[in-house]
């Protein structure tokens, strides 16, 4: 168990210590994206706590599960997630064209 630890620790520090310019960058537009959008989706953290116990009800168990209410609040979270993600992608790619002098091909 230590040794899977140590190895995942290891892949962690060499990521930032091999990063470039361009991995950053992205990573900082996708957690930028991440941030301005959380407050759209949700408003707060509170708002988000809601959504994520909402979206982890069963139907058997929890007897004030609402099918509507689950199904809307999973698919903001994954809309939240995707569209982050998405754009830390997108700008790893389209950084290098819109700043060509800032990060080679």
């Amino acid at each position: 168990m230590l040794k899977n630890d140590i190895e995942f620790f290891r892949i962690i520090y060499h990521f930032f210590a091999d990063g470039t310019k361009l991995a950053y960058a992205a990573i900082g537009v996708g957690l930028l994206v991440a941030f301005l959008y959380f407050r759209i989706f949700f408003r707060d953290v509170s708002g988000f706590e809601e959504d994520a116990d909402k979206a982890g009800k069963i139907p058997i168990v929890d007897r004030d599960y609402d099918y509507v209410d689950a199904k809307w609040s999973g698919e903001k979270i994954w809309g939240w997630l995707l569209l982050s993600v998405g754009c830390g992608i997108a700008a790893y790619y389209q950084l290098p064209h819109w700043f060509p002098h800032l990060f080679k091909e």
